[in-house]
Order: structure tokens, then sequence, then C-alpha cells
């Protein structure tokens, strides 16, 4: 664990790698955005579309958190949940294509696409932030995998260990995010291929996700069937993940079987 860099606390680890993977995946979509051709004028509103969405993306995953602590403890507690960012932001996108988008609409589903490796890049450094942190981590573990995470720190400011290591399950979640983001990616650079993108995310991280969190063990309570609500957000992103990807083998199958002229 390492919550401040070069431990000044002004510089908070967590926070610090979240701006730079906000700011590392605006930079990979402007060069996805150049490679599929999506116009500048394009590029431009769907870039500021894509901040007022992450801002607003963190609200809600700060009252998600809330409701998780709140289910656990009676309490509202602190700390944000990824989930809720992704639910909450990309929720706004969608809501300020509605209302401001008409005239960028045609290259939405490519911009869509193209932002599927982004959000995977920098959610991958944002879990490293949590392992610096010593948040989201995982079960107790005898492996040589384990670490000691910090219980609670004193009004003394002494760490207080847990008495057994635990899963870098934050650190696992990184490397399964980078590969994410790295296959996204060569799909697009070498085969060319975009149409599926988003589904190719949504299944990936939904089964990806509702299976490590078996393995974590902080705080967040059981929601349904003893199911965590983030198992539960994964089902409705699995379920979502199915309907898109049928609506685009339909679209695909009407596409080829149309006659040309």
């Amino acid at each position: 664990m390492y919550p401040y860099l070069f431990h000044l606390h002004s510089l908070p680890s967590y926070i610090v790698l979240i701006c730079i993977g906000i700011l590392a995946a605006l930079i990979l979509y402007r060069i996805l955005a150049f490679k599929v051709g999506i116009s500048e004028e394009s590029f431009r509103f769907y870039g500021v579309i894509f901040i007022v969405s992450i801002g607003l993306g963190f609200v809600f995953a700060r009252l998600f958190q809330m409701l998780y602590n709140y289910i656990e403890t009676g309490e509202v507690g602190t700390g944000i949940t990824f989930l809720g960012g992704l639910v909450g932001g990309v929720a706004t996108f969608f809501v300020l294509i509605l209302i401001f988008g008409k005239k960028y609409r045609n290259e939405l589903f490519k911009t869509v696409n193209v932002a599927m490796p982004c959000i995977a890049l920098g959610h991958c450094l944002g879990r490293i932030g949590c392992f610096l942190a010593g948040c989201c981590y995982g079960a107790k573990t005898d492996s040589f995998l384990g670490v000691k995470f910090v219980d609670y720190i004193t009004s003394s400011g002494e760490w207080i260990y847990f008495d057994t290591p635990r899963m870098p399950t934050q650190l696992i979640e990184a490397i399964f995010l980078l590969l994410l983001c790295i296959a996204l990616i060569l799909f697009i650079f070498r085969l060319d291929k975009l149409d599926f993108l988003a589904v190719a995310y949504l299944y990936s991280y939904s089964v990806f996700r509702f299976l490590i969190e078996f393995v974590r063990d902080d705080p967040r309570g059981a929601f349904i069937l003893g199911l965590s609500p983030s198992q539960i957000i994964c089902i409705i992103m699995f379920i979502g993940a199915v309907v898109l990807n049928v609506l685009l083998i339909r679209r695909k199958t009407a596409n080829q079987s149309s006659p040309t002229e």
C-alpha cells in the first residue's frame, strides 16, 4: 500500500491515478477516433460529452457507494464504486446525445465502440489506485499472492494491518482490464473490426466482475439472493450485451440481404 505519493497528503494515490486514468482514456480516444475516421467536429462534440458524463459519473459512483454502505452498515459512509459511475455516466451520455446530439448521431455508433478500450484503460489505472489506497481488497489467503492491507488507521496515524494477507483483487482486475483494452485495440488496428466492441466489453467485464466479486471481501453488503449489488448490475449488463448482440446481428443480416444498386 502507498496511499500518498511521495508521502504527501496533498497527493492521494487513488485520486492521482484516477486523474491519470481519465487523461489516458481521453488521449486514447483521440488516437482511435482518428483511426476509425470520426470527423474532427464530432470528435470535439463527443469529447465534451464524455467529460461531462465522466464528471456526473463520479456523482453516481458516490451515490451507489452510499447505497452499498447503507445496506451493509446503515450509514452512508465514504468511497465510490466504478459500476455506479459507469451506469450513471453512460445514462448521462445518452441523455445528452438525445438532447444535443441530433447533428452528430450518424457517428454515434463509431464513437460508442471506440470508447470501450478507453474505458478499460482508465478503469485499469483507477484499480491500481485502489490497490495503493488499500480499498477493494480480496479475501484472506495463504498463497504467495497475499498482500497485507491496512484494517484501520488510529487517531495517532498508526497503521493497523489485517492479521492475514488478502488477495490483491485490485491488481488482478487491473491486469484483466489492461488485457481487455489491448484486445479491443487490436480488433481496431489489426482486424479493422469495430461493430462488436461494445458487446465484447459488456460480455467480458460483466462476467469477470461477477466472478471476482466472490473473491472480494471488503464490506459492501449482500443485496439479492446473497449476491452483492455489483453482481446484480453485472447480470443486467450481461443481459444488455445479449440484447445488443442480437440487434447487431439482425442489423448485419438485414444489410447483407438488402439489394445493392
